[in-house]
């Protein structure tokens, strides 16, 4: 197995696919966590520190593959069935259960609303046994969620309570990212709907986790696979580490 410094990674680094330094040093850290990477020795400085490639990286010029993804409002009639078949569109509740079932390691979710009503006969009923299956897998998951600290934090409650009941609040990680000025003006805030397995798959579109925007509404989005996902996930991360700790 090759090994070299994480600063020679970085410096030896050569690819078709442009590519900032602070990108590639997220893209190291995220091959780290996949596995793609292993440290061997590990040093003061992390650039010097000495890593193992056991498999490529995430980063390659391969095509992504991008599917349409539709929540058709099913309390009225409305004739976007056919439309949907014609055109291969996907179901959101069946993006949503691809990509919670699809996730190994790290289940990221934006979701300025996730009401336990998501959980609803009419609805995504199957989502509570989904979150169970996810934390049995020891997959870690991230909710990123708004105005929780303002009084909304008890529609979260139902997923605090899954990971309690199975002794894994561990891997829970809830952050609220809404800020307000002292006159209560919001300065700025989450409003992204993203669903994302590890570094391979993600839905971004208007969907959220809760009832109405799941049968109600009409709601269209992007399945997307491919190194894309690595970008979106970057995307979450950050916005995930300038929100604050909910739980």
């Amino acid at each position: 197995m090759q090994t070299c410094s994480i600063k020679e990674l970085i410096q030896n680094y050569q690819s078709t696919v442009p590519i900032t330094e602070a990108e590639l040093r997220n893209a190291i850290s995220n091959a780290l966590r996949m596995g793609n990477l292993q440290i061997i020795e590990k040093k003061t400085s992390w650039d010097e520190s000495k890593v193992r490639i056991l498999r490529p990286f995430l980063i390659n010029n391969s095509d992504d593959k991008i599917s349409i993804v539709i929540s058709r409002p099913r309390l009225k009639e409305l004739s976007l069935g056919g439309i949907e078949n014609r055109n291969q569109q996907i179901d959101s509740i069946y993006c949503f259960r691809e990509i919670i079932t699809s996730a190994n390691k790290i289940l990221r979710i934006c979701s300025p609303f996730m009401q336990k009503n998501v959980l609803s006969e009419d609805a995504f009923p199957d989502l509570k046994q989904l979150i169970i299956d996810a934390f049995e897998r020891n997959v870690n998951i991230k909710l990123l969620s708004r105005e929780l600290f303002q009084g909304r934090g008890g529609e979260i409650h139902w997923i605090v309570d899954i990971a309690r009941n199975l002794g894994m609040e561990e891997k829970l990680t809830i952050v609220d990212y809404h800020f307000q000025s002292d006159r209560g003006d919001i300065l700025s805030s989450t409003h992204a709907k993203l669903l994302i397995a590890d570094y391979t798959m993600a839905y971004v579109g208007s969907a959220e986790l809760r009832r109405n925007s799941l049968i109600a509404n009409f709601e269209v989005g992007c399945l997307i696979t491919g190194p894309a996902v690595i970008g979106i996930s970057e995307a979450f991360d950050s916005m995930f580490s300038q929100g604050k700790v909910w739980k």
